[in-house]
C-alpha cells in the first residue's frame, strides 16, 4: 500500500517536461490555423512548437472528428483543444489559457460593392451549409439576400470568384491564406463588416496542472503575430483547385 501511495506521489510531483500536451484538431482541416494530413502545418502549430521548445514539453496535434472530441478527452487520447470557452468540449473540466488570438468572420464583396452596414447588403450571398451566422446577417437572408450554400470554404470561395454571388462570409485569415495560394489580391474584396468575432483560447484539462502553469507562463509573454507568419505558411497537402474567371 505504501509503495502504491509513493508511486502516486511521485507521479504528481513530475515536472511539466515529463508530460505531453496533446492538442485535438478537426481532421477536416482548419486553414490556416492547423492543417495538413497530420495537422503539422499552420499558425497554431508553429505557436505550439515554439511553446514546446521554450517549455521543454513534448507536444502533438491529434486529428480528431468533432463528434469524437469529448470521447478523446475522457479516454485520455488528448488533453487540450483550441476553442472559445463556450464551445469547448467538457467546458466545466477545462482551464482556458489566453486568449491566444481572435477569430473574425468578415464579409467579402465583389469589387465595386462596398456596403456600409448589413442593411446595405442586397443581391446574393454564398455561405457554408450548416454554419451558424449572426442574427443581423440571418435577417437579410431570404428577404434582401438570396442564399447559395457551399459544403466548405473552398467551394464557397470558388462560387464567389466565379461571381455566382455578390458576397461571402469567411474567416478573414482563411480568406487571405487562400487568396495567397491563388495569387489574388484579398484587398479587392474586403469590407469593414464583421459578422462574428470571438477570442480563441487553449483549453487544457484542469487535471493537467503542470501543463496549465507552463502554458500560462508562455502565453503571458508571447503573442501570435499572424501578419508575420501568414506569408510564410506552407501550402496544404491537398491542392486548392479554384480557377478564376478571365
Amino acid at each position: 500500500m505504501r509503495i502504491g501511495l509513493l508511486i502516486i506521489a511521485v507521479f504528481w510531483a513530475l515536472p511539466a517536461s515529463s508530460q505531453t500536451l496533446q492538442v485535438m484538431g478537426s481532421d477536416e482541416g482548419f486553414l490556416p490555423f492547423y492543417y495538413g494530413d497530420n495537422l503539422d502545418k499552420g499558425i497554431l502549430v508553429e505557436v505550439i512548437n515554439d511553446f514546446s521548445l521554450e517549455a521543454g514539453i513534448a507536444v502533438a496535434f491529434r486529428p480528431m472528428p468533432r463528434n469524437r472530441q469529448v470521447w478523446a478527452l475522457e479516454e485520455g487520447q488528448a488533453n487540450a483543444v483550441f476553442a472559445n470557452p463556450l464551445w469547448m468540449p467538457l467546458p466545466d473540466r477545462m482551464h482556458a489559457v489566453g486568449p491566444v488570438l481572435t477569430w473574425r468572420d468578415r464579409v467579402f464583396a465583389q469589387p465595386g460593392r462596398q456596403p456600409g452596414s448589413f442593411d446595405d447588403l442586397q443581391g446574393s450571398i454564398c455561405l457554408r451549409r450548416w454554419f451558424v451566422y449572426s442574427d443581423q446577417l440571418e435577417r437579410r437572408v431570404g428577404t434582401n439576400l438570396s442564399r447559395h450554400d457551399a459544403y466548405n470554404a473552398q467551394q464557397m470561395l470558388d462560387m464567389f470568384l466565379h461571381k455566382r454571388c455578390d458576397y461571402i462570409v469567411m474567416n478573414e485569415l482563411e480568406f487571405r491564406f487562400m487568396a495567397q495560394l491563388l495569387d489574388i489580391d484579398p484587398h479587392r474584396y474586403r469590407t469593414e463588416l464583421i459578422d462574428a468575432e470571438w477570442p480563441v483560447y487553449l483549453g487544457i484539462l484542469k487535471t493537467e496542472t503542470a501543463l496549465i502553469e507552463a502554458a500560462e507562463a508562455f502565453f503571458s509573454t508571447n503573442t501570435v503575430d499572424v501578419e508575420t507568419m501568414l506569408p510564410n505558411l506552407p501550402p496544404p497537402d491537398r491542392h486548392i483547385s479554384i480557377e478564376q474567371d478571365k
